[in-house]
């Protein structure tokens, strides 16, 4: 608004300089002009100084729009996607309950110890529902985990739970039906009846000991599975070098006991290529999916999406600072502007998940100053052109006024060019009428213009129409001028008419009047070709 005003201003004090050369103009109004002009010019200084310093940005105001918008778009999808995978794991959750009921006709998962045949019987009817929850759901790795072990008497079997895990291999951006799965956790019998390869980390069972939450989830029984779901938080794929995200539900028999849990995974590199960095003015935007507690977000236990074109690092914690228009996250690796909402994805710790957009505050700052320096520029130039306009004003205001006043100074009457300043002119006027004498013919203001308002309209008369304004001048009627001209009589009244018309006179007396007029004053050469 200041902007607009601003300019505005400008365009108005433009327009009025134009008329200066125009026109005759009174003092009074000259120095308004210019003193209109140098206030435009302060403003236009005090202008440039708050551009400078940020002040009148509109910067803040359209990144915060953008991280809305984006923030906006971030939230709905994450949320669809933790809405879809819990979704889904409650879905597993049911299929695999129902499916060790089958197999223990009632009895708690224990019956399954040293039951190889029956766990291979679980876990091929789980691998049919887990391929089918993991091609369906926006994931890449689908498992379920039982409170059972093949062979109890095993070294290490008081951590060793049976179960399956699969997961997409070779992930890539092509979509989810050309991606190949394999066996992460399982007996391989299961791998070769649905034609899947082994993970180069295979092992036949689970160590509980690295499977996020498994002790809380199933000492937490609960009336709702959906109230029992939550997430492990980023923790590290055993033997291998990728950190995923796993949700968790507990699988429950009829009585509410926890026979195990399942769920579905997310891991960075899934979703770094599902949350690709989005192009801005102000640089890449980027996805953050990660805990906060006490103003400090954990990337260290979340996900980021591409950080292409950042220097944001995975493991860093950010300490926010809440703003007006959106908020500072700083880190080891850098500042940065940005959003952050909570979503309904609670961790095993009880924090919740929270949905980020961030966007470096190097790239913002640049485009910040390249803002500013535009309008500054622009007020610069303003300023400088309301200054040179202020100096022609006074060069044009004291110009004719020294140039009049050297005309005096020769004493003697003479031809003055107009100064165009009325006060000016009309003291010029009235000295040259003293130094003329008594005799000069002084006429009042209103008669001079008519006097020469009249002359004007005498100059737009075509030749013909001059040549009978003569005849009228050297007295001849309306007959004379006809036999003079050798034309008719019709023809010269309608010449008659005509220049009626454009001296602005309504008959031929007033004509005759105005005639009479010039020549009594000894002006008569202005509308005649001789007197």
């Amino acid at each position: 608004m200041v902007r607009s005003m601003f300019w505005k201003s400008v365009k108005q004090g433009l327009q009025l300089a134009r008329s200066i050369d125009g026109e005759s103009m009174g003092m009074q109004r000259r120095l308004a002009l210019y003193w209109v002009c140098m206030a435009l010019a302060t403003f236009a200084a005090f202008f440039l100084v708050l551009s400078l310093t940020g002040v009148f940005s509109h910067s803040n105001q359209k990144l915060s729009q953008t991280l809305h918008t984006q923030q906006s778009n971030t939230v709905a999808v994450l949320s669809d996607q933790s809405n879809a995978m819990v979704a889904q794991g409650i879905s597993l959750s049911q299929k695999a309950s129902n499916a060790i009921a089958d197999l223990v006709y009632g009895g708690g998962v224990k019956k399954l110890n040293d039951q190889p045949d029956k766990l291979l019987g679980l876990e091929r009817i789980s691998s049919s529902f887990l391929i089918s929850a993991l091609e369906s759901s926006p994931c890449n790795g689908a498992y379920l985990v039982v409170d059972a072990s093949t062979n109890t008497a095993a070294p290490g079997a008081e951590n060793s739970r049976a179960g399956l895990y699969l997961r997409y291999a070779n992930l890539s951006t092509k979509g989810a039906a050309q991606q190949d799965i394999v066996m992460y956790r399982g007996i391989p019998d299961v791998a070769r009846k649905n034609g899947m390869e082994l993970h180069n980390r295979w092992n036949l069972e689970f160590d509980i000991a690295d499977v996020p939450a498994f002790s809380r989830a199933m000492s937490q029984p609960t009336d709702r599975l959906v109230d029992g779901c939550f997430w492990s938080g980023k923790v590290r794929l055993t033997d291998t070098w990728e950190d995923i995200l796993l949700l968790v539900v507990p699988i429950q028999d009829q009585n509410g006991v926890v026979q195990g849990i399942c769920g579905l995974e997310l891991s960075d590199l899934y979703f770094r290529l599902s949350y690709p960095a989005r192009e801005s003015q102000y640089g890449n935007l980027i996805t953050v999916l990660a805990p906060m507690e006490n103003g400090v977000l954990d990337l260290s236990h979340g996900m980021t999406g591409c950080l292409e074109g950042t220097y944001l690092s995975d493991a860093d914690q950010l300490t926010v600072k809440e703003g007006k228009h959106f908020n500072t996250y700083k880190g080891e690796s850098g500042t940065y502007f940005g959003l952050h909402t909570p979503l309904e994805m609670p961790l095993a710790n009880g924090a919740s998940l929270y949905a980020v957009t961030l966007v470096s505050k190097d790239t913002c700052d640049s485009v910040f100053f390249a803002n500013r320096l535009l309008w500054s520029a622009l007020s610069l130039v303003a300023m400088i052109g309301l200054f040179l306009l202020a100096i022609h004003l006074s060069r044009k205001f004291v110009q004719p006024i020294s140039e009049s006043i050297q005309l005096l100074m020769l004493n003697e009457p003479c031809e003055l060019p107009p100064s165009g300043i009325q006060e000016i002119d009309d003291l010029m006027t009235f000295v040259q009428e003293k130094l003329r004498g008594p005799d000069a013919q002084e006429l009042p203001p209103n008669v001079e213009e008519l006097f020469h308002t009249f002359s004007e309209h005498v100059a737009t008369l075509t030749s013909t129409e001059r040549t009978i304004l003569q005849y009228f001048i050297d007295g001849l009627t309306l007959e004379e001028v006809a036999s003079t001209a050798y034309i008719s009589i019709n023809t010269v009244k309608k010449h008659n008419t005509n220049i009626n018309k454009k001296l602005g006179v309504s008959s031929r007396d007033e004509l005759m009047l105005y005639i009479d007029l010039f020549r009594r004053t000894g002006r008569l050469d202005e509308i005649g070709y001789h007197v």
